[in-house]
């Protein structure tokens, strides 16, 4: 394969210099020297430090769009390999970093095969995407207005897939990530005489538990969705009981009827657990990204190109949804296509996205690069 060695040798330079979201100025300033010198037409700063490519081939046809992120996390790099993070305290722990290697490694490939193909190749790197705010601001900046895709694939390295194997399955494949804040409200007092006080910790207390159970009573098993609480906030010492009590969580579904069903089930569930004490409560809730939907027909093309060219790599068509976000959502919203996922579990080793010590196996840049380069062929060719 003439790109293994410039895909590792451009994974290795991405993984030393990760960047975090919206700060993406080195990543941006590699990826858009490659592409130049891939014989691309760049375009920078879109939506902020995005790069996009674009590279028209001899005869007319379809406009393939390739979407990759840019964006690393905050994350001490614990794996001790030779090409670790040379800026402390931020890694690339979600692979994003070889996620640029494949499509890189696509646009080379493409480039060299600039006389036989046809079309345009639009090649998306997209920053923010761990604070899914990128594909919207590179969408409200324009990036489609002068030259809209037919098709739009992009990738994600997946862990839960051993490496050398592809995930592709139409429909949901992300979910709706929402956050919500509520306030439990009450009379504080003396520790030592609660039954003058409306105690806004039993409030919370009991208003968590009501809603565990109300949202796992209610939920249809068959559609993944999850409910977790990740802050708990009040009182300042150990024998004052507080005024407020503040909680704040994420809901996770994968369709927009249990969205709905989840925002009524914390309003019961939080009201019965301050009115029991009483107290008052406000919620606050924000719907976040929408869920990836991957378009059918582009996942039946996909499959097709797949089995034509790589018919030996495994290609896991369920159970696949995640709940996870993914601002690709917004790209899919747009445009017709799917979020592929390229695996990179191995036997072994971490196989968790953000983790410290997590890290991208050469065979997925291998598989991820032979995926991109079916689907540049089955739809500019």
């Amino acid at each position: 394969m003439p790109d293994r060695q410039y895909m590792r040798e451009t994974y290795e330079a991405l993984h030393r210099h990760p960047e975090l979201s919206e700060a993406e100025l080195w990543t941006a300033e590699y990826v858009a020297r490659e592409l130049d010198l891939l014989g691309f037409e760049v375009r920078t700063n879109v939506g902020g430090t995005g790069v996009v490519g674009i590279l028209q081939f001899p005869r007319p046809g379809r406009v393939l769009a390739l979407r990759c992120d840019m964006d690393a996390l905050p994350v001490q790099e614990e794996t001790g390999v030779a090409y670790a993070s040379l800026n402390s305290g931020v890694m690339h722990a979600c692979g994003h970093d070889s996620h640029m290697a494949m499509v890189l490694g696509t646009c080379s490939y493409a480039a060299r095969n600039k006389e036989r193909l046809a079309g345009t190749l639009l090649a998306i790197f997209q920053p923010a995407e761990e604070n899914v705010v990128g594909a919207k601001a590179m969408l409200e900046q324009g990036i489609f207005s002068a030259l809209k895709p037919d098709r739009i694939v992009g990738i994600h390295n997946w862990p839960t897939l051993p490496a050398g194997s592809v995930g592709l399955q139409e429909g949901p494949i992300t979910a709706y990530a929402d956050r919500f804040k509520v306030v439990f409200s009450g009379e504080g007092g003396h520790g030592a005489f609660p039954h003058r006080t409306t105690d806004p910790i039993a409030m919370a207390t009991a208003g968590i538990q009501h809603a565990f159970a109300l949202v796992q009573r209610g939920a249809d098993t068959r559609f993944p969705q999850t409910l977790s609480f990740g802050v708990i906030r009040g009182g300042t010492i150990f024998n004052v009981i507080p005024r407020q009590v503040v909680v704040e969580g994420t809901v996770r579904t994968i369709r927009t009827e249990d969205q709905e069903r989840m925002i009524k089930q914390l309003h019961q569930a939080f009201k019965a657990g301050a009115h029991l004490y009483g107290g008052e409560y406000s919620l606050e809730y924000q719907k976040g990204v929408p869920a990836v939907i991957n378009d059918a027909l582009s996942a039946e093309e996909l499959a097709r190109f797949f089995a034509a060219s790589m018919p030996e790599v495994p290609v896991v068509s369920q159970g696949l949804a995640s709940l996870i976000g993914e601002d690709m959502a917004y790209f899919l919203q747009e445009v017709p296509g799917v979020l592929l996922l390229i695996g990179s579990g191995q036997e072994g080793c971490v196989n968790e996205l953000h983790h410290a010590r997590f890290l991208v196996p050469e065979r997925t840049l291998e598989t991820g690069h032979r995926a991109l380069t079916s689907i540049v062929e089955g739809y500019l060719s």
